[in-house]
């Protein structure tokens, strides 16, 4: 699964980077520790690139009271062209999540070990994202996809989130791309990870320091 993550580039330099036409984004401080609930950066096509703020943990559009569900964090990559609950957004509905790494708790005895998973590249998360009107407040709504860990990865937990590197941004939120394609880019990721232990302050959703992606 992916629970909790960090962005710390400026979105100024995502947005340069990514040659987006339109940014929508408030929250522009660096992020050490992004917990489901918040409002997150989103690259969509919709209908041109732009970088919106989308809120962490999907509700589907049918929703008619937001205290009736339960917001999903993580689609599995495996079912989500057939869950009801996200095959629209698979299909019409994509995005990617910017991110600098991210963490994963690894058992160890009755403890929990933090861990901090980063690259060298440029990456973000693969998502799905639905829009709700609750109330006549419009409220969108994302998840980010997971896979089974590759060989890394499985050392700490058997599921990562489903990585996408800067050459297939734009592959994967272009609506026109085919369902094939899609599966692919979804396969678990296989280049090397940066993968250490970080400071058990990160256990806390509300510590958003630097030092939670310092080794430790």
């Amino acid at each position: 699964m992916c629970g909790r993550f960090a962005q710390i580039e400026p979105v100024d330099v995502i947005a340069e980077r990514l040659q987006v036409e339109k940014v929508q984004v408030k929250n522009t401080a660096p992020r050490y520790n992004i917990c489901p609930g918040e409002d997150i950066v989103a690259l969509v096509q919709d209908p041109t690139y732009a970088l919106v703020e989308h809120r962490w943990g999907l509700i589907p559009h049918w929703v008619k009271n937001v205290s009736d569900a339960r917001p999903l964090i993580n689609a599995r990559s495996e079912t989500v062209a057939q869950k009801p609950s996200f095959k629209k957004a698979f299909m019409q509905q994509r995005c990617i999540l910017p991110a600098s790494g991210f963490f994963e708790w690894k058992k160890d005895g009755n403890k929990k070990i933090p861990y901090y998973i980063t690259m060298n590249d440029v990456f973000g998360f693969a998502g799905i994202y639905d829009t709700v009107n609750i109330n006549g407040t419009i409220l969108t709504t994302c998840a980010i996809l997971t896979t089974q860990a590759n060989e890394q990865m499985n050392a700490i937990h058997n599921r990562m989130p489903v990585i996408i590197t800067l050459p297939d941004f734009m592959t994967w939120i272009d609506k026109k791309t085919t369902e094939d394609k899609l599966f692919r880019l979804m396969a678990p990721f296989q280049s090397n990870l940066i993968i250490y232990p970080v400071s058990p302050k990160v256990n806390s959703p509300t510590y958003n320091q630097p030092d939670c992606i310092k080794p430790y």
